[in-house]
């Protein structure tokens, strides 16, 4: 009987210490940055987003002047993104801050202007670009943006 109770403790530990080491601490996040070009030139003002095509949560980020850009997950606390492949999603600012309730300037899309960057990099369905962001490596991406 002392066999079996110390048996029944011993499964008892394993089970509790597999269920803490796999807790809900969540996809792991590493930090991410990079850079956007158009033609060979940096493109400010791109909103870039990345899509985890498993789990994680969306990150995002927007180029500066020199077209550089540095992700923070939906939460807008954590600074990077999931490990794993991911779509990237490319958009003018200008464009889409005004749905998302920012202020600030953005680009030039008065009437007769066209978009600097194709539709295609907008839509998770049809953009070509993808990345694989790993651990332990530096997470930088230079993305080409096109027509």
């Amino acid at each position: 009987m002392a066999l079996q109770r110390s048996s029944f403790v011993s499964f008892l530990a394993l089970c509790l210490t597999s269920f803490v080491g796999c807790g809900s601490a969540g996809p792991k996040i590493v930090p991410v940055e990079g850079n956007v070009l158009l033609d060979g030139k940096p493109l400010e003002k791109v909103l870039v987003e990345f899509l985890p095509t498993s789990d994680g949560p969306r990150s995002f980020g927007e180029t500066d002047s020199q077209g550089h850009f540095s992700l923070t997950t939906d939460d807008g606390k954590t600074r990077g993104a999931s490990i794993g492949t991911h779509k990237v999603l490319l958009k003018d600012a200008a464009i889409f801050s005004k749905f998302m309730g920012r202020k600030g300037e953005g680009v030039d899309m008065s009437e007769g202007r066209k978009p600097r960057i194709s539709g295609k990099l907008s839509n998770p369905s049809t953009t070509p670009l993808t990345v694989q962001v790993e651990a332990g490596k530096e997470n930088k991406f230079e993305l080409v943006a096109n027509k």
